[in-house]
């Protein structure tokens, strides 16, 4: 029978030596406890190792996560900048759009006056004062900033009511703006027609003031006779002015009779497409012939004292039907509102 040996286990001795004259210390200790006590700082001393490179690792993500959230944060505060310059910006442009939605209301308003006073001169009314309150009180105060100094104030956000209700306001004014603009355009375009019509009838009708003076001597109706002082019928007006100048023709039409008698003097007859006649008299030179036709302003004569005149004038006539009416209900003195 063979006999098992167990492996020594051998006892060690750890001496520590300080120096000087401290007492030394003396650890004993097996071998097998050695070993142990080995093994165990081994596995200690990888825990750190791995901690260690666990820590580092741990490290690098945390300085690449600051990076990010850098990143982020930086992109955010971007995007936040962009986008208050963008809701600045949007603002403006509807303070600028709310301000053109006021002009095209005025001009709206100058175009709605603008029509009744075309409608006025075809009707024969007169043209009204102005444009009324074509202008509305935000036009008028911006307009007397223009012409005034200088404009200051603090710079008081918009609450977002204040943007709703301007946005609202704009679009209201723009939407009523584009609804009644065809409407408007259609009553301007027939206006203009008849506006046109107007302008062809009132180059037939002598309505154009046929000398240079407006200084009426004579009106038409009764009358003293200047020569012997009793009444009598005065079938025209005169209009004195320096002997030699331009008599025009009052509308277009065809000389019909031209020549002297000691009344007229040099006269001249024209008649018109609209039916009525003018005569002219007491010229001092005739620039027509009979059968020839005229423009509405060409010059047919010379102001003069031919006839039966007391000085340089013009006496004009208006016959309409065969009947001389007052040619004052026709002509437009230069000068004044049609």
């Amino acid at each position: 029978m063979k006999l098992k040996l167990r492996p020594k286990n051998k006892k060690y001795t750890v001496l520590i030596v300080p120096e000087g004259t401290s007492p030394v210390f003396r650890f004993s200790m097996r071998s097998f406890s050695m070993i142990t006590l080995g093994a165990i700082l081994l596995v200690l001393l990888g825990m750190l190792m791995m901690l260690m490179i666990m820590n580092r690792q741990h490290t690098g993500r945390i300085v690449s996560l600051k990076a990010e959230l850098s990143t982020s944060t930086n992109r955010l505060e971007s995007t936040v900048a962009n986008k208050e310059q963008a809701i600045d910006e949007l603002l403006t442009e509807l303070m600028d759009l709310s301000e053109k939605s006021k002009t095209i209301e005025s001009k709206m308003a100058e175009l709605e006056q603008l029509e009744a006073d075309m409608k006025a001169i075809t009707s024969g009314g007169r043209k009204s004062s102005g444009t009324g309150n074509a202008l509305t009180d935000s036009d008028k105060s911006m307009e007397h900033a223009d012409t005034e100094g200088g404009v200051g104030g603090e710079a008081i956000p918009l609450s977002d009511e204040e943007v709703s209700t301007l946005i609202e306001k704009t679009k209201l004014s723009i939407g009523s703006s584009l609804e009644e603009m065809p409407e408007l355009q259609s009553r301007m375009e027939q206006t203009k027609t008849n506006l046109k019509k107007y302008k062809e009838m009132m180059t037939i009708l002598p309505t154009y003031w046929p000398t240079k003076s407006v200084r009426i001597t004579s009106t038409f109706g009764t009358r003293r006779d200047p020569f012997n002082g009793t009444l009598t019928s005065h079938n025209g007006i005169d209009i004195g002015g320096p002997s030699g100048d331009p008599i025009y023709a009052a509308a277009n039409g065809t000389v019909t009779d031209t020549g002297y008698s000691s009344a007229r003097g040099n006269y001249i007859t024209i008649s018109h497409p609209s039916g009525v006649k003018t005569n002219y008299m007491h010229m001092k030179e005739i620039s027509v012939s009979k059968g020839e036709s005229v423009k509405q302003g060409d010059t047919i004569g010379l102001l003069g004292s031919t006839g039966r005149s007391t000085g340089p004038h013009l006496h004009f006539e208006v016959i309409k039907q065969g009947t001389p009416v007052d040619p004052i209900n026709y002509l437009t003195i230069p000068g004044e509102d049609e």
